[in-house]
């Protein structure tokens, strides 16, 4: 499975034509271009994918840190999805 780093990328690199060598974690996504509408259709497709809401990401997020942003959601449903166990 892969990374959410490598899951964004990808998506940017294909949805958005953008080089690879460009899509960096310290990248921002106003630096690669991106509009508020294209973050949108991002953040959707990302969702679809993994089914992690993304929503109100701003611009001047890093690659790296919308990375975190869902790894932290991930792990959230995960725990979340955990029965309690209590002994």
């Amino acid at each position: 499975m892969p990374t959410s780093t490598e899951l964004i990328t990808t998506t940017l690199t294909e949805t958005f034509d953008l080089d690879p060598a460009d899509v960096t974690p310290e990248r921002t996504f106003e630096e690669l271009g991106l509009d508020s509408l294209a973050l949108v259709e991002m953040g959707l497709m990302l969702q679809e994918r993994t089914g992690i809401s993304l929503d109100d990401v701003p611009l001047q997020t890093t690659i790296g840190g919308l990375a975190e942003l869902m790894d932290r959601n991930e792990a959230d449903q995960a725990l979340t999805a955990a029965p309690n166990s209590t002994s």
